[in-house]
């Protein structure tokens, strides 16, 4: 069988990479590129004043892009900066260790966005009670917090019936592979678009569909 990342084939890098590196790469595009195909291909650029929420902010990386490519008036930034309880069995394997706290993260991503501190607000509180957070009707949400398909399928139940007609509903992680975690938010948003009759746009790694 031939592997299809031989060095002959990378004629895009200057110095070749191994096989482990490809895998890397190709992660790190999905993952720390911005702007993301949600704010660059959905018809949010030719808005204004955009009221939104992502549901999973972390450091705050994509949430300046956000800020920074869509012209945006108030942005709910949902995390609880805690740990979920079936994640806690896995909190001392060698992923979590070579992570920052969460406490140091909620700092980082304050710290990040703190020239967009008038146009966002943080709601550190799990996505199912942050929705009661939001003051009136949005216009998008992005999802990319717990990946598990109930969190996710959740997360879609409760906040598109807040978001407005024309509004846009997507998310982050829409491919699995090696990433087999990633099934949940595949499983869950292919059943909920179907289940409503809607039109789904992808282009990895980001998911949306508009509410009629």
């Amino acid at each position: 069988m031939e592997i299809l990342s031989k060095i002959k084939n990378l004629f895009l890098f200057s110095t070749p990479l191994s096989e482990q590196q490809i895998i890397n790469v190709n992660s790190h595009l999905k993952h720390r590129v911005f702007p993301r195909p949600f704010e660059r291909l959905s018809n949010l650029r030719d808005k204004r004043n955009l009221v939104g929420a992502e549901i999973g902010v972390a450091s705050g990386e994509h949430a300046l892009s956000l800020l920074e490519n869509l012209d945006i008036s108030m942005l709910y930034l949902i995390d609880p900066f805690k740990m979920y309880e079936e994640y806690l069995k896995d909190y001392n394997s060698d992923y979590w260790a070579t992570k920052p706290s969460l406490d140091e993260i909620f700092l980082k991503a304050k710290k990040l966005l703190d020239l967009y501190k008038e146009q966002t607000k943080f709601v550190k509180k799990f996505s199912n009670s942050a929705v009661k957070e939001i003051e009136s009707s949005i216009d998008f949400v992005y999802i990319d917090g717990n990946h598990d398909y109930d969190y996710v399928r959740k997360d879609l139940e409760l906040y598109y019936p807040i978001v407005k007609s024309g509004g846009v509903i997507g998310g982050h992680d829409f491919y699995n592979g090696f990433s087999r975690s990633h099934n949940g938010v595949i499983t869950a948003v292919i059943e909920f678009v179907y289940s409503k009759g809607l039109q789904l746009y992808v282009e990895q790694p980001d998911f949306w569909f508009y509410k009629p």
